[in-house]
């Protein structure tokens, strides 16, 4: 890098370039007319302010739907257990002459996909519980 600098500066030397006086006079009006660059205030980054609005909706949407399911929730008192037939035949009304064939309905048993689907739920609701207890103890 020594080597082509002090050729630059040979070859810089060796360039005779002269300034007319009125070129040199434009030159300084310009300079002159120049405002020095005054440095930008600093201004707040916006993320912060998204991640606390994001972070609050989120903590309100958990809590909100904690509280739904808490209060939501039947008491084992209130749930009562219903003996369903397994065969039933709708009523016939009296006044239609057609004649219905014998329907052979029976009830879907759902109990065992929704218990499970229910304790999915809990579970669920219990991670959702753990997350904003180490959101609030991280945040506050």
């Amino acid at each position: 890098m020594d080597e082509f600098e002090k050729r630059l500066k040979r070859d810089a030397e060796a360039v005779k370039a002269e300034m007319s006086p009125e070129l040199r006079s434009r030159i300084d009006a310009s300079l002159r007319g120049i405002e020095p660059i005054k440095p930008v205030a600093a201004v707040r980054p916006t993320s912060i302010r998204l991640w606390w609005a994001s972070s609050l909706t989120g903590l309100a949407a958990v809590i909100a739907l904690v509280l739904i399911g808490t209060f939501n929730a039947p008491d084992s008192a209130d749930v009562q257990e219903v003996d369903v037939v397994a065969r039933t035949v709708p009523p016939m009304p009296l006044d239609l002459p057609l004649i219905a064939p014998e329907l052979d309905i029976r009830s879907a048993e759902f109990t065992g996909p929704l218990e499970e689907e229910l304790l999915r739920l809990r579970s669920d609701f219990e991670k959702a519980r753990q997350n904003l207890r180490e959101d609030v103890d991280f945040t506050f």
